[in-house]
């Protein structure tokens, strides 16, 4: 598993070293720890960020069926912590990693000291997303998402990417942003596809999760709606809140940078204090 580290652990206070929080960053479907940046660097003044690439994604080795499951992916990410020293982190997901970071809570609660959960959901309701695709593209792109979620192929992720995607985001993708990427094998790819039209985390597990939990999305998500983040904040129950960033779609971090940031470093400064 590839990863790059960005700030220090400790830094000097006096005559002491202060020790600063760890966020564990873990990327969404198809594309890598890149996209994060250069939207998440600023919290390098907060926390030591851990940038990871999934397995078959990024320049991490592509592996097999075995680890492209949300299991093999915790797993991976809890492994990678034990062997280079890191301990209670924050866990920070994004999408298909939101799911990443909620599994591995599930399977490693002494690990995790906190969770941040951006733009994913367990149990997504699809009326809910062809409404905003239907808001944000008309009759359209509200027919391809439906077609997407109901008879997921190859053929549909095309019809989705060419009406749905442009939309799923409010600052679009820069050529730069794109040209970073390494696109996926055909293998992972199908795995991906696979894994989104299975059964999804149940939200009946979520009440097992006991760590600080902080789920973020945006105003005008499709793929994570206001609606279904929710849904997933009660499952879990007291220890999890909810923050709905206004103008922002998948990938608040990107289009709201600010905003989110300000949101990620309280509860940085909660979850330090709640150690004190």
């Amino acid at each position: 598993m590839f990863f790059d580290v960005d700030g220090s652990a400790l830094v000097p206070d006096g005559p002491l070293l202060r020790a600063k929080p760890v966020v564990v960053l873990i990327h969404g479907s198809e594309v890598d720890h890149s996209f994060f940046k250069p939207w998440i660097t600023p919290l390098v003044a907060d926390a030591q960020l851990v940038f990871v690439d999934l397995a078959g994604h990024g320049r991490s080795d592509e592996g097999g069926p075995e680890d492209w499951t949300l299991t093999g992916w915790a797993d991976a990410v809890a492994e990678l912590c034990a062997g280079v020293g890191i301990g209670s982190p924050i866990v920070l997901g994004s999408s298909l990693g939101g799911r990443i970071a909620l599994r591995l809570a599930l399977r490693h609660p002494a690990l995790v000291a906190g969770l941040v959960i951006v733009n994913s959901v367990v149990e997504p309701q699809a009326e809910r997303r062809i409404d905003v695709f239907r808001r944000l593209g008309g009759d359209e792109a509200a027919d391809a998402a439906r077609f997407d979620i109901e008879h997921r192929s190859a053929e549909s992720k095309e019809r989705y990417m060419r009406l749905c995607m442009p939309l799923t985001v409010q600052r679009p993708f820069s050529p730069d942003e794109l040209a970073r990427l390494t696109p996926v094998s055909e293998r992972v790819m199908a795995a991906l596809i696979e894994l989104s039209n299975g059964p999804g985390d149940l939200l009946s597990e979520m009440g097992a999760i006991r760590c600080p939990t902080l789920v973020v999305t945006g105003d005008v998500d499709p793929a994570a709606p206001p609606g279904d983040a929710a849904d997933l904040v009660a499952a879990i129950g007291a220890n999890a809140r909810l923050d709905v960033v206004a103008g922002a779609g998948h990938g608040v971090y990107r289009d709201q940078p600010d905003a989110f940031n300000e949101l990620v470093r309280s509860f940085l400064r909660e979850s330090v204090d709640a150690r004190s």
